[in-house]
């Protein structure tokens, strides 16, 4: 809103005119702070699912209800640790406490979430799925928080926030595809005619594998910016209380800014979700490829095609604005989803079993979708910055606690969604291998239709974003002449 440049806001607590020079090495160290991230997201996304539905025997159904439980504690931590450490007073930093404690327990929780013991009933895997997902939700959110908090406080540039968030997502994306491409090899090495997805013993030696590399990357981001520990800190500040907290939410969420990027990231997240849960049913299924290094092929020219858009977009952004390469990225992905169902499958043009053409539909999503990787968190920042000129408050831990909020409510949603479609629309037998042509076909609809539409939902609803680089320009000019009062 435009009077969100312009109000005049309460005197702040004192925020540095200057930052410290950001050095390569802290930069890099940062960036590979998203590895975990991305390998929680990843794993969980492409065989947690499935791994609970068709190698344990959980129904679809009970899967989306921890889900949903999980999502309510989300809804309660994801903005209360970024409003935490917005006010933290901890000697090691305000960020840096927090992602510290959660660098350490992270690793644990994935493991255990992927190494249930066999032979438990129903209720009892359902309580497994429950506890170890209440684990390593808040491990991670401890973590993830605070770390992408901590990002917008690395630099006050509009470009230069771009630069910080694309090499972060850089390496996300190659920790992404290292990760989706060697788990298939690794863990589920073929054996013969048998699916080796469906054989139990992978999965444990891959969730103590991943959950081991999610605690060394994120000790390496802990350590690694411990220079920027107490940049920004606010001393004067009071000892954060409930009150205070659901003040501060319904405020950021006031921001029409914020209220944008809250709703077409989360639409996103949503769709990605929905999409990389039915990754293998999509595969196994409805275009027929099982090979495991024909799956590890797949996700290797998604994530490869996405590592090379991160540094075609990037340059583009030295001449576009940010939020224009946003709305292109969310649609154009849309429009390469929706293309894959009516393309492939018994029946399309390109049928079943074409790893080709399937390796060139998961490149274009990848090369469109890495937009959406790393743009939104470096238009988040500049959003900080319209809310500290309107209310005088650096909020980055509670804007990035509630976007966090978003992606995983997102991602909860999708859980639910998927486990509610997939028996009760899709019909699916949970540890069968063969399904009739009708849940064939309706998993091919969960898979690319309504991930596809989603993303074009929302990419109409990004064009409602305003702030540009002169824009920013004008709030951070207005921001000087503030703090040089002071």
């Amino acid at each position: 809103m435009a009077a969100q440049v312009v109000a005049p806001a309460p005197p702040a607590a004192a925020v540095p005119t200057s930052l410290p020079v950001l050095d390569r090495r802290t930069r890099i160290a940062y960036a590979v702070g998203d590895v975990p991230n991305a390998v929680k997201m990843i794993t969980a996304g492409i065989f947690g699912f499935f791994f609970y539905t068709s190698v344990m025997g959980l129904p679809g159904s009970l899967v989306g209800l921890a889900g949903a439980i999980g999502l309510v504690w989300d809804a309660v931590i994801d903005p209360y640790i970024g409003h935490l450490s917005d006010k933290s007073r901890a000697r090691w930093g305000r960020r840096h406490a927090f992602m510290l404690a959660g660098a350490l327990t992270m690793g644990v929780g994935f493991w255990l979430s992927f190494s249930p013991p066999r032979g438990l009933s129903h209720w009892a895997l359902f309580a497994w799925v429950l506890g170890s997902g209440f684990l390593v939700r808040t491990a991670t959110s401890l973590y993830r928080v605070p770390y992408f908090a901590l990002g917008a406080e690395l630099s006050r540039d509009y470009d230069e926030r771009t630069r910080i968030t694309g090499l972060r997502g850089i390496l996300g994306v190659l920790g992404s595809m290292a990760v989706a491409s060697l788990s298939f090899v690794l863990f589920f090495p073929n054996r013969g005619a048998e699916d080796p997805k469906l054989d139990y013993n992978g999965y444990p030696a891959m969730g103590l594998v991943f959950g081991l590399t999610m605690t060394v990357f994120a000790l390496v981001a802990t350590f690694g910016t411990r220079a920027w520990a107490h940049v920004g800190r606010d001393e004067a500040a009071a000892p954060p209380a409930a009150r205070h907290f659901v003040a501060t939410s319904w405020d950021c969420l006031r921001n029409r800014s914020f209220r944008v990027l809250f709703a077409t990231s989360s639409l996103f997240f949503l769709s990605v979700s929905v999409n990389a849960t039915l990754s293998i049913h999509f595969f196994t299924y409805y275009v027929e490829i099982t090979d495991s290094k024909a799956l590890s092929l797949l996700k290797v020219a998604f994530y490869l095609a996405g590592f090379l858009g991160v540094l075609f977009w990037l340059r583009a952004s030295r001449d576009m604005q940010k939020h224009r390469l946003y709305v292109m990225g969310t649609l154009s992905a849309g429009v390469v989803m929706l293309a894959v169902y009516f393309l492939m499958g018994k029946g399309n043009l390109l049928g079943t079993g074409h790893v080709g053409a399937l390796l060139f539909c998961n490149a274009l999503v990848g090369f469109f979708a890495s937009t959406l990787w790393f743009v939104p968190p470096s238009l988040l920042a500049d959003v900080v910055d319209e809310d500290e000129l309107a209310t005088g408050q650096r909020r980055e831990g509670s804007f990035f606690g509630l976007f966090s909020f978003g992606q995983q409510l997102a991602g909860g949603v999708a859980l639910i969604i998927t486990g509610v479609l997939v028996d009760g629309f899709a019909g699916l037998v949970p540890g069968q291998a063969v399904q009739s042509a009708e849940t064939v076909r309706r998993i091919g609809m969960l898979y690319a239709v309504l991930p596809g539409t989603l993303l074009v939902i929302a990419a109409a609803w990004a064009m409602r974003y305003k702030l540009g680089r002169r824009e920013v320009a004008a709030i951070q000019t207005q921001l000087d002449a503030r703090r040089a009062q002071r």
